[in-house]
């Protein structure tokens, strides 16, 4: 295969294939004493979501949905309408075509309109 061909592999494009380790049958004349190893097509990886929810901290930035406000994220600031509030993100339109997503774990601290929090 020429180098042309071989610099065009991604390796993304390669199937993923663990296989065993090659281990001795027998060990001194005798049967090795081993677990089989069996080929795997890929490792299972264990995997969980968690998000910390902060009821307060939802309620007093959702009162300030549809108005313009800074956030000031791990990131930096970012100015926007806030456009929605989820248990785990906020929705901020920075113009008519785009918006983000900031995780509320980012968020240091958020600057808006004052509001009563009179029911």
């Amino acid at each position: 295969m020429d180098k042309e061909c071989e610099s065009s592999i991604k390796p993304q494009d390669v199937p993923v294939c663990l296989h065993p380790i090659v281990q001795p049958a027998y060990v001194n004349q005798m049967p090795a004493l081993c677990t089989p190893i069996h080929t795997v097509p890929v490792v299972p990886q264990p995997n969980q979501y968690v998000t910390v929810i902060e009821p307060v901290f939802i309620d007093h930035i959702s009162r300030h949905n549809g108005e313009q406000m800074v956030v000031m994220t791990t990131a930096g600031k970012v100015e926007g309408v806030l456009t929605g509030v989820a248990t785990d993100h906020i929705q901020l339109n920075i113009g008519n075509d785009r918006a983000i997503h900031l995780r509320i774990d980012q968020i240091v601290y958020f600057e808006g309109f004052p509001i009563s929090y009179r029911p």
